[in-house]
């Protein structure tokens, strides 16, 4: 056995002869500690257990080199080039569906409803009776107050008649010099007075007059516009002021949208511009028809307000999605989303040169689903890297994958990762 170990370890590097040099310290001193009670049979036995373990380790290491010889291949990337063109960055926000028109019915006169000629849902035209309120005292005041102007025009008048008959008389008297043209002068300016008090007089009485008619016509309430009842929460004999609404009305089934935005959003909203509206599986194009200039005290935010074509169907009150441009640029350098990376938050790609990739960090504007904007970094010029592999990193080696998937130069790159293997074997 001690023949077999020294043959083998003749044939064996330096560095395997030390691991069988040790283990065979190990083996005698295993074998003087039990010499004395261990019998022959035993010892042969251990020695044989040795022996097999000595020869796997060996096995395992004469094959080792031949396993590592197989080919590593580089990390395989797909390259791009920025491009100039348009993009836009679209932005997603949440809105309200309401009727195009809305009227709140409010009366114009106070007291009792007495009569409700109308229910939610109910169809209505431009003038139909919505309710009547019992205004009577009013109506009854109006009239008093009429009569009374009606009787004052009427006593101005006869105050002017007499006057002006006065003048009348007076008139060839004065020509033929019978009176003063002082007196003359008096019963004239009379006249001309009374006359004024008869214009002051109708003036009153017509709006007497028209303050009765008011309170007669307003005494029942009727629908502004063509549109359907909402809201109605009238009670019958229920006190109502001009202050109380009484029901609205919506328009003839056209409906918008009502959202909020940002002020970085609102400079990039116009009068006229897009938008896409989604309700479940359903989409609605609108057109924005209201910016307000003006914020919102309550959210922080500017409303705006788009018309809906075809969503005659939605529910008024009902939350949407909506979508809309917030953001575009023309004529700017594009690169795929693909192909950009962050460290640090801060943007970079990866530009292949001599089979090499290079990290380059870029400033990046707006992007959409496909692409991101460059503003520097890059000149349009290089190769990028828009493809991801984990093996990838500043200053890695790579091979490239054509537009068939196929690796260009791929025998040169198997045959230098080869080389490169085969040299570490061999130092090993």
């Amino acid at each position: 056995m001690q023949r077999f170990f020294r043959a083998l370890k003749r044939n064996l590097p330096s560095f395997e002869r030390a691991r069988i040099h040790i283990f065979m310290n190990s083996k005698r001193a295993i074998e003087h500690r039990r010499e004395d009670n261990m019998k022959k049979p035993v010892k042969i036995a251990i020695g044989a257990v040795v022996v097999i373990g000595f020869a796997a380790l060996v096995a395992t290491r004469i094959m080792k080199p031949q396993e590592e010889l197989q080919t590593k291949e580089l990390p395989a990337v797909t390259l791009t080039q920025a491009t100039e063109g348009s993009i836009e960055q679209t932005t997603s926000l949440m809105g309200t569906i309401q009727p195009s028109d809305t009227y709140y019915v409010t009366p114009k006169v106070a007291g009792e409803l007495i009569e409700i000629y109308v229910q939610n849902g109910q169809t209505v035209h431009a003038g139909d009776p919505i309710a009547k309120i019992d205004n009577q005292k009013q109506i009854d005041a109006a009239k008093s107050t009429m009569d009374a102007a009606l009787a004052s025009v009427q006593a101005a008048q006869l105050q002017a008649n007499t006057a002006q008959d006065a003048v009348n008389r007076m008139t060839p008297l004065y020509e033929s010099g019978d009176i003063a043209a002082q007196t003359y002068q008096q019963t004239a300016n009379s006249a001309q007075a009374a006359a004024s008090q008869v214009e002051a007089a109708k003036a009153q009485a017509d709006s007497a007059k028209l303050n009765y008619n008011t309170q007669v016509e307003y005494s029942t309430v009727t629908a502004p516009a063509d549109g359907v009842v909402q809201n109605q929460n009238m009670t019958l004999h229920a006190m109502v002021s001009q202050q109380s609404q009484l029901c609205v009305i919506t328009g003839d089934g056209s409906k918008v949208v009502k959202f909020n935005v940002t002020e970085d959003v609102l400079q990039n909203l116009s009068l006229g511009q897009a938008i896409t509206v989604e309700k479940g599986s359903e989409t609605y194009d609108g057109m924005i028809t209201k910016i307000s200039a003006l914020v919102d005290a309550q959210s922080g935010l500017f409303p705006v307000e788009a018309t809906l074509s075809g969503a005659a169907g939605l529910t008024d009150g009902a939350s949407t999605k909506l979508s809309l441009v917030a953001a575009e640029a023309d004529h700017t350098l594009l690169v795929p989303v693909d192909a950009v990376y962050y460290s640090g938050g801060n943007p970079y790609v990866y530009v292949y040169a001599d089979g090499k990739v290079t990290r380059k960090f870029i400033t990046t504007g707006i992007s959409d689903n496909e692409n991101y904007e460059v503003t520097d970094g890059l000149d349009g010029s290089e190769q990028i890297v828009n493809s991801w592999t984990e093996d990838i990193y500043d200053g890695a080696e790579v091979r490239i994958l054509d537009a068939d998937g196929q690796t260009e130069g791929t025998d040169a790159a198997t045959e230098a990762a080869t080389e490169a293997t085969e040299t570490s074997a061999a130092q090993n």
